[in-house]
């Protein structure tokens, strides 16, 4: 298909970097053409001009390649062989040790915000609804945001930045905290739409941040922790085999 100095490239090596799904592969042909050209040409200019530092960037170059063979091989070994369940016990354990470091940077909630349009139907109701911990309140208010609303978040069981539903407010909460504190249930309007906020539970920041709000970020550190300390253990084996084989000679 194409050549340059001494390297060739063929329609094979086109092919297989074609995508399945590809509307003119005749384009994609003529345009991995030109763009191999033109990578071919880069370099071997860049090869002319830069050759009192070619030595520095071959060791770099040798540097990376080396690094992402490594990389590759570690991430396989991952993949193959390496434990991802964190336990429960793990993670409490974690929070407990650590506990005074899970401060939080912004307040956050439990509870319910929902949108909807100032002409909907049964408003009355929702005004019932919307801060009800009642059952069959909980599925009439399901219920009925499914139908009507224009934007809602109801599972009022897990901790929420307050700043995510406050920033759609129409007029923005400042005194973010004092409002958590005060307030149960209450609703907003513009000319359009009802906005209605449910407090069930709250934490203000910088206070310690509950477990549940920080599970994942411990599980992946918790994880990040014992993949370094498995790869390590990988490496020293390697290195212990090696020098058991004598392969190793340290001068």
């Amino acid at each position: 298909m194409a050549s340059f100095n001494e390297k060739e490239l063929l329609l094979s090596d086109i092919i297989s970097q074609m995508p399945n799904e590809i509307k003119d592969s005749s384009y994609f042909v003529q345009r991995f053409t030109d763009n191999w050209i033109r990578k071919e040409l880069m370099i071997s200019h860049a090869k002319v001009n830069l050759k009192t530092h070619l030595l520095k960037y071959e060791k770099q170059i040798d540097d990376y390649r080396e690094s992402l063979l490594i990389y590759a091989y570690q991430q396989e070994l991952l993949n193959q062989n390496f434990d991802t369940v964190i336990s429960f016990d793990e993670i409490e354990s974690y929070y407990k040790q650590y506990k005074d470091e899970f401060r939080l940077s912004k307040n956050i909630f439990k509870g319910r915000f929902i949108v909807v349009d100032k002409s909907a139907p049964k408003l009355r109701s929702l005004d019932r609804w919307y801060k009800s911990e009642e059952e069959t309140s909980f599925e009439n208010l399901e219920d009925y945001c499914q139908q009507f609303a224009k934007e809602y978040y109801i599972d009022d069981g897990n901790w929420q930045y307050f700043s995510t539903f406050n920033n759609k407010l129409p007029d923005l909460i400042k005194e973010e905290e004092y409002f958590l504190i005060n307030t149960k249930g209450v609703f907003f309007e513009d000319k359009a739409f009802k906005y209605y906020i449910f407090i069930k539970d709250y934490q203000i920041n910088g206070s310690i941040s509950p477990l549940a709000f920080e599970i994942k970020k411990i599980k992946d550190v918790l994880l990040n922790k014992r993949k370094t300390e498995y790869l390590n253990h990988i490496e020293n084996d390697l290195y212990q085999n090696a020098l058991a084989k004598q392969k190793i000679k340290i001068y």
